[in-house]
């Protein structure tokens, strides 16, 4: 058996506004869908050159999505009974697919069933910003008294530590990206471990400053999808209310369940899906109470008309031709925006904004 697991997030926020209605899942996965049977081109090119592909697997009882990160490069090789490498045997127009799924539920929750080789959850984000115009903000759903605890801290050091092989820029984002690919390249064996702290001299001012950076870098390592691949992540501090010190373990924090999947299954595209799906309603179900308890409930109705069809290129595509539009109206003094480009853009969305699994599965063309 291989241990896989399903992180839980929860869309906060949508275009910039608070979310206080469900969001269009099922109408996300109608238009993935429908372009899907026409053959309209999903992939979408984020700013660091990940190539993702977005597909729809279910509508009910949950919207199920499935996100693979698309690789013709640097691919893994392949190995014979003696050890001997050979090239991944990739036909012309072959891509390595890496995949995550992500079931919609209710409270605006999303499941995650992640691997590490897969996109982290928040390229789902980028996905849905860069083909529908949607501009989701999601924050990890935690456990029950984290945050207030989280706020009275006083933070004095923050430590992480994970197996070297682990080592990838890919775990995280911004920064932490940046020190976890230049470690990657320092050692791949033993256990990689880090520690920043204020230190006991210095001005109380510069203790302070030093405080918020650490504090800013833990929120940025909050917010990462791939904490549960590290062993030890802590958090230390006097707490401001009572004076006490405290240290919070950041791998118990988030709400995330970890479940034990047949790799052979995993190991097969139909099976896999369909077991993804399964899992998912599953995780569903059973901390459906949990979410009642700790989350704020949703009211109302989704608002399908923010979603548009997707066209090949997504909203990059749509915006250059609302921007081609109006420079011939200006030229013109008379010529407006084709109705088929303007179909395309959320009311939400002007012209000019910017563009932007461990499952290896094998796609023809």
């Amino acid at each position: 058996m291989a241990r896989r697991s399903v992180q839980f997030w929860r869309i906060e926020q949508l275009n910039g506004d608070g979310l206080s209605r469900p969001f269009p899942a099922r109408r996300v996965a109608e238009v993935l869908k429908k372009a899907q049977d026409a053959g309209t081109d999903r992939h979408f090119t984020s700013v660091d050159g990940t190539v993702l592909l977005a597909q729809a697997v279910a509508s009910s009882p949950h919207p199920v999505l499935l996100l693979d990160r698309v690789r013709d490069t640097n691919l893994p090789s392949v190995g014979d009974a003696l050890g001997r490498r050979k090239p991944l045997p990739l036909a012309p127009g072959d891509h390595l697919l890496e995949t995550t799924y992500f079931a919609f539920l209710k409270r605006n929750v999303i499941a995650v069933l992640t691997s590490g080789n897969g996109p982290r959850a928040s390229r789902m984000g980028e996905y849905l910003e860069g083909m529908l115009g949607l501009e989701p903000a999601q924050v990890p759903v935690v456990r029950e008294d984290i945050e207030e605890i989280l706020t009275r801290l006083e933070v004095s050091r923050f430590e992480f530590a994970l197996p070297a092989e682990r080592l990838s820029g890919k775990l995280m984002e911004g920064e932490w990206a940046d020190v976890l690919d230049s470690a990657s390249r320092l050692m791949n064996e033993g256990t990689f471990r880090i520690s920043l702290s204020v230190g006991r001299s210095g001005k109380a001012e510069d203790k302070q400053r030093i405080r918020d950076r650490i504090q800013q870098l833990i929120d940025l390592f909050r917010r990462a999808g791939s904490v549960e691949h590290f062993d030890y992540v802590v958090a230390e501090g006097k707490d401001s209310l009572t004076g006490d010190r405290e240290v919070v373990d950041l791998l118990k924090e988030r709400f995330i369940s970890h479940i034990e999947v047949d790799p052979d299954v995993f190991n097969d595209p139909q099976k896999s899906t369909a077991e993804a799906i399964a899992i998912l309603n599953k995780q569903a179900r059973d901390n459906e109470a949990f979410f009642a308890r700790t989350l704020p409930d949703i009211k109302g109705s989704a608002d399908s008309g923010l979603v548009p069809d997707i066209v090949a290129g997504g909203m990059a595509t749509v915006r250059a031709a609302l921007a081609a539009a109006v420079e011939s109206a200006e030229k013109g003094g008379h010529v407006a925006a084709s109705p088929e480009a303007a179909r395309h853009v959320p009311a939400s969305h002007a012209p000019g904004e910017n563009q932007g699994g461990a499952d290896h599965e094998l796609v023809r063309g």
